[in-house]
């Protein structure tokens, strides 16, 4: 059970980008761009966690269905995946909206 929210995190991840593949809306449309945005939001949320741990305003919590595996005291493995997800979400749908205001057909 201990990996029960990293598999539904990775799981999520790879459904994004398999709609990401169907329409052509991020990775698969423009890459550099979109892997660079996904590290730069990865990276701005990660000091964004450093910072609020740091201060004691974010405590890692106990749940059966996380690892357990730090990277660092209070940032749990987990974190990164998802902050990497956040990040790639964030871009598959600016590519759905920003298709959807030019007028453009997102069919299947």
């Amino acid at each position: 059970m201990g990996l029960l929210y990293l598999g539904f995190v990775v799981v999520s991840t790879l459904c994004m980008g398999l709609v990401d593949h169907r329409w052509r809306l991020a990775l698969f449309d423009r890459p550099r761009r979109t892997l660079g945005v996904v590290a730069a939001g990865t990276l701005l949320f990660l000091v964004w966690d450093l910072v609020a741990i740091e201060s004691g305003m974010y405590v890692r919590g106990e749940s059966p269905a996380m690892t357990g595996v730090e990277l660092l005291p209070e940032l749990p493995v987990e974190e990164i995946f998802f902050i990497v997800f956040l990040s790639y979400i964030t871009c598959v749908l600016h590519g759905l909206f920003a298709r959807l205001l030019a007028g453009d057909e997102v069919t299947s």
